[in-house]
């Protein structure tokens, strides 16, 4: 179900002198005051084979994104913030000479986070702050045929304008996953239920946090397997997470834990070894009894 983008802004109306026993001043009997939403404003988008739809603005602050698989295939957000005046069909010209933000990065397209995938049918969600400027939104996911998503259209432009109101706070986490090179370190222990989980990139190049949750009867071996040659269906179901951030940049996952095998995955490459990150060991598997 797509569902419309919801906003939330709070108003403050103070009358002037109220509550003082002084008289209002001449020019006028109250002021408005924005106030800072309770909650981050949703943004709707939705992702088939091959495109993106959703709005071409939106207003910069914490913000939770929220991506509909409509397409067979899995398919992620990621923003990449443009730089130094340059445009999508600048970004278009860099992918197509393989200067790739992943295995040969462009210091002007600036990997800025977003969502991973959700499932084919279903949605996914990560909050972050997004600060004005403009984006392309691309999908790096590279299944069924190792030729990213981006390379077959799915780029979209995204100018993020300054908001007019003070921005949300960040939600509340009851778990942080901190991404190094390369490992992940979770601040307790994985519990069943619901968590919303803080991704902290501290290490020296962008990371991500993809959560897989294996399929009953599958092991860490089989989704290796699959992710060497992409043959038949993913041995789990994808839980989304962040998508790939900078050093420094934070976003905030809600998950529901169920009893099962899990795995927090990063497949950004490193730049110097052109290896992915999970063959640098960023792979955490956890079972939750």
């Amino acid at each position: 179900m797509r569902v419309q983008m919801i906003a939330v802004v709070g108003v403050v109306l103070l009358g002037a002198g109220a509550c003082t026993g002084k008289k209002p001043e001449a020019g006028g009997a109250a002021a408005t005051v924005a106030a800072a939403p309770m909650a981050p404003p949703e943004v709707h988008f939705t992702a088939k084979d091959f495109a993106f739809e959703g709005p071409d603005t939106i207003q910069s602050g914490m913000t939770t994104i929220v991506l509909h698989n409509d397409g067979p295939s899995l398919h992620h957000l990621t923003l990449m913030r443009l730089d130094s005046g340059k445009t999508v069909a600048d970004l278009k010209a860099a992918f197509d000479e393989e200067k790739t933000p992943l295995d040969d990065p462009v210091s002007w397209a600036v990997l800025s986070g977003g969502v991973n995938p959700p499932m084919p049918g279903s949605d996914t969600q990560a909050t972050l702050m997004i600060k004005p400027g403009n984006y392309a939104i691309v999908c790096l996911v590279d299944v069924p045929d190792h030729v990213m998503h981006v390379m077959k259209g799915m780029i979209k432009g995204l100018t993020v304008v300054p908001s007019k109101t003070p921005s949300a706070p960040a939600p509340t986490a009851d778990l942080t996953v901190t991404e190094v090179d390369f490992a992940f370190a979770p601040s307790a222990p994985f519990t069943a239920g619901h968590h919303v989980i803080k991704v902290v990139n501290s290490g020296s190049q962008a990371h991500e946090f993809e959560l897989v949750k294996l399929n009953p009867g599958k092991t860490m071996k089989d989704l290796a397997a699959w992710g060497e040659t992409y043959k038949g269906p993913l041995p789990g179901i994808s839980l989304g997470g962040a998508a790939p951030m900078m050093p420094g940049d934070v976003e905030y996952v809600p998950v529901d834990l169920t009893p099962g095998n899990y795995a927090a995955l990063c497949f950004v490459v490193d730049p110097a070894s052109h290896m992915p990150h999970i063959a640098k060991g960023m792979v955490l598997p956890f079972t939750i009894s």
